[in-house]
């Protein structure tokens, strides 16, 4: 049996272990057994076998990882690997928004008016211009009696797309390579056209290949796919699966290239392109404001979607194929919840329910998701069930913070300690919640903040939840709101629920919303109470309850009912309710995403006497409610 001293332990990866393993080996031979190898030049040439062997292993470890989907890393090894299963990630897209174009004629009225292909218009977001433009040719009639009643010229419903419009093109030959030569290029607004030669009038138009099942060797398609650099290259059929093409052909490629997220919100435009009508004055109305614009998909995105979209397999079944396809398809949608109508409350038999969150807006438009149904759903899902798209509801969570720190151990004021700790809160909350699977964890949270800056000892951190309710003005409504999560009860009034002002038919007081602790909504308004003491005068308020069940709390299920609630204006910006949780672990469900409120997030920092071993320091400890 060989000598175990004269094996090399290959079982090492730092640097330093691997040269005591070979330095072990080599002296555990007879040839070697008088060398001094730290002070001889050997050790030289161990540090040179050391090195190259670390890094050959770590050379392998990194490659071995770039082979599985899981622990890649680089862009180009995932998007590599999510071809495999069939994935094209998604490219950046352009914002897009919808106008009324209204041309008022001075002393020309043509019959027919025709707003060109890429005519442009203008938005200015933060100080930045931004620049849409049509996709397409629009047309409209004019009615025999425009010229006689001096009647405008109204385009209606005109989609326009924000970005820079290129043209790119390129001659067939054997070895030729259609690349897509921009980074952001938008490849939804991707148009391919091939020309039977330079010369040729005929041009016949390509489509992007959904699906290999209904193809034919002679269907005019093309197929698209990432390569390096964050580029498209386009490709074309062999004349078995869909058509080739024929040296001399060219191909013309169309396109927007996309300023990504920065446009989304534009409301105002200008309009920029060429005269309509000479004479004629243009004015724009707004219907849907810029949305959609995204960076091409993330890496992470990548990696979750590419083995679902494969196990959907491009029909929509189950819930999951649902989610699966709508996130690969539209990268607007951060997040996405479905349900199936026997899980609804109360049960719709023969609906999906599809909730999405679009990443840079509360709700998607209605163009959206009309897109979804009719792009994406109704070729796949099963005929006898109807998708329906439902908004998301946001559960607000109101943070209340104090953070006690050792003024001792920091440079720090006060109210940098509190900023420091504002954007830790807020980190939390974009990384993880606002999506449909997120917990609002409280332990998680409290421990982020303590770890924020050395100098923190603990925080006193108090939670509420502030939902929005959209009022239904001058009738008399019925309102129900269902959070899930349980509501806070004792059996006594505390105010679990609570809400903003409003005014209601025969009454010009403002009035409020309470619960009474034992599972019934009240409303009052306050009513001013003049007392005088040893004379002074003291003014206080003093609520008078005018309907003592006008609703239900169902404290367990977290269900409010409210019932015949005629408002008719608000005092507030908003109506929005303050409830009082059960639990400081807040659950998104359904339609309902939890996230944490800015605009009610407050934290104080307070330097702790008592840290520093001052027995009167506690005469001087500032105390805060731990009570919501």
């Amino acid at each position: 049996m060989a000598n175990e001293s004269k094996r090399i332990s290959v079982s090492e990866l730092d640097f330093d272990q691997i040269k005591s393993n070979l330095k072990s080996f080599l002296q555990a031979q007879d040839q070697f057994s008088d060398y001094d190898f730290d002070g001889s030049g050997l050790s030289i040439l161990l540090d040179v076998l050391a090195y190259n062997t670390h890094y050959n292993a770590l050379y392998t470890n990194l490659a071995v990882n770039e082979m599985f989907l899981d622990s890649a890393s680089k862009r180009s090894s995932v998007v590599s690997l999510a071809k495999a299963l069939g994935y094209t990630p998604q490219s950046a897209r352009s914002a897009t928004a919808k106008i009324r174009l209204t041309v008022n004629p001075t002393n020309t009225f043509p019959t027919t008016l025709t707003l060109p292909k890429n005519s442009s218009f203008t938005s200015t977001i933060n100080e930045t211009e931004y620049t849409f433009y049509t996709t397409e040719d629009i047309t409209i009639v004019s009615a025999e009696s425009t010229a006689t009643y001096g009647l405008p010229y109204v385009f209606n419903n005109v989609e326009i797309t924000q970005g820079t419009p290129l043209t790119f093109a390129y001659t067939v030959a054997t070895g030729q390579k259609y690349i897509i030569p921009n980074s952001n290029a938008d490849m939804s607004t991707l148009k391919v056209q091939v020309q039977d030669s330079p010369s040729s009038d005929i041009f016949t138009t390509y489509i992007p290949a959904a699906s290999l099942v209904d193809l034919a060797y002679d269907s005019r398609v093309y197929y698209s796919k990432e390569i390096d650099g964050g580029l498209f290259e386009i490709v074309f059929g062999d004349d078995i699966v869909s058509a080739a093409l024929t040296n001399g052909n060219v191909v013309h490629l169309d396109y927007f290239v996309s300023n990504t997220s920065n446009a989304n919100g534009a409301r105002s435009f200008s309009y920029t392109g060429s005269t309509l009508i000479s004479g004629s004055t243009v004015s724009i109305a707004i219907i849907e404001p810029a949305s959609g614009g995204v960076d091409s998909e993330a890496i992470d995105s990548i990696k979750y979607n590419a083995p679902r979209l494969y196990t959907a397999q491009n029909r929509a079944v189950t819930t999951d194929d649902y989610a699966a396809l709508i996130q690969s398809n539209f990268p607007q949608i951060s997040s996405v919840s479905v349900w199936g109508g026997e899980d609804n409350d109360p049960p719709v038999y023969g609906k999906t329910f599809i909730c999405p969150k679009p990443i840079n807006a509360i709700r998607l438009s209605q163009q959206e998701k009309s897109d979804i149904i009719t792009t994406l759903l109704d070729k796949r899902n099963v005929v006898s069930i109807t998708p329906v798209i439902v908004d998301p509801e946001y559960i607000n969570i109101a943070l209340t913070c104090n953070v006690y720190f050792n003024d001792r151990l920091t440079n720090k004021s006060a109210s940098e300690i509190a900023s420091m700790v504002t954007a830790t809160i807020l980190n939390y909350n974009n990384n993880d919640l606002q999506r449909f699977d997120s917990v609002f964890r409280f332990s998680k949270l409290s421990r982020l903040i303590d770890i924020t800056e050395r100098s923190i000892i603990s925080n006193i951190t108090t939670v509420v939840i502030r939902r929005k309710v959209s009022p239904r003005y001058n009738v008399s409504a019925q309102y129900i709101i269902n959070l899930i999560n349980p509501i806070y009860t004792k059996g006594v009034p505390e105010e679990s629920v609570s809400s903003t002002g409003f005014y209601i038919k025969g009454s010009n007081n403002i009035h409020y919303l309470q619960d009474d602790g034992i599972g019934n909504i009240q409303l009052y308004y306050n009513s001013a109470v003049t007392t005088s003491t040893g004379g002074a005068t003291t003014i206080s308020a003093s609520k008078v309850v005018t309907n003592t069940k006008l609703g239900t709390v169902d404290y367990a299920n977290g269900i409010i009912d409210i019932k015949n609630l005629h408002i008719t204006s608000l005092a507030d910006v908003d109506f929005e309710l303050t409830i009082k949780p059960q639990s400081n672990d807040i659950v998104s469900a359904f339609t309902q995403i939890a996230e944490i409120a800015p605009e009610h997030l407050t934290v104080t920092a307070l330097a702790d006497k008592t840290i520093n071993g001052d027995l009167r320091g506690g005469k001087n400890y500032v105390f805060t409610s731990s009570r919501s």
